[in-house]
């Protein structure tokens, strides 16, 4: 009596063969979009920051735009000449970059542009570079600070080689408008990855907390 032979038809194997196939290429989509959907958040997420880090800073120097000190002011308290005409206008603003005169909180490295020496009640005067403070007369560090787009890249200077800020930004517009309240600055800032062509829009509104001559 022949005994019955067991196994698998030519038929069947490749059909097997086909449905493996079939559902190796369906995880390899699977993982291929994952990874495709991973690079994705995570280059948007690294550009929202890079904006959100260089807004807040020019958010910041916005602010103390025009805050020198705690008194108003006058020609002669002037050592330096090029102090008397960046004071009289601490803000000026192009379509793709902004200028500020600002009193610098701590943490800044290198000598500042001014310090302003008062006692902030009938005293001031501005020199050039760094001053200390003698006796009653309170120190106020003061630079320009300069934010402009550059081949792509948004660059901060304060002295010296302007260092960068945000790569791959498509564009940038800045505008001071009035307003009954005294002003603002508006920046927009376009950014695009070109690799995974990401584009991005943030857009900042500062209102100006010290009173300057329109730029």
């Amino acid at each position: 009596m022949k005994r019955a032979q067991g196994g698998f038809s030519l038929l069947e194997g490749v059909l097997a063969l086909a449905i493996g196939l079939g559902l190796l290429a369906a995880v390899s989509q699977l993982f291929v979009s994952a990874h495709q959907t991973w690079r994705l958040q995570g280059v948007a997420a690294r550009l929202q920051d890079d904006a959100r880090l260089a807004l807040q800073r020019m958010a910041q120097d916005i602010r103390m735009a025009g805050m020198f000190g705690c008194l108003r002011l006058q020609p002669g308290d002037f050592n330096d000449p090029e102090a008397l005409q960046a004071f009289a206008r601490p803000l000026h603003v192009s379509p793709t970059s902004l200028s500020l005169v600002v009193a610098e909180l701590p943490g800044h490295s290198g000598a500042p542009g001014w310090t302003l020496l008062t006692n902030c009640t009938d005293e001031a005067h501005v020199y050039k570079g760094r001053a200390e403070s003698s006796g009653q007369l309170l120190a106020f560090p003061i630079s320009r600070h300069v934010y402009a787009l550059e081949d792509g890249t948004l660059k901060f200077r304060r002295r010296g080689t302007p260092q960068p800020l945000v790569d791959h930004v498509r564009e940038m517009r800045v505008a001071f408008v009035e307003t009954p309240q005294g002003g603002r600055v508006d920046v927009h800032l376009t950014l695009y990855e070109p690799t995974l062509r990401i584009e991005q829009q943030h857009a900042l509104s500062v209102a100006l907390r010290n009173p300057v001559p329109e730029p």
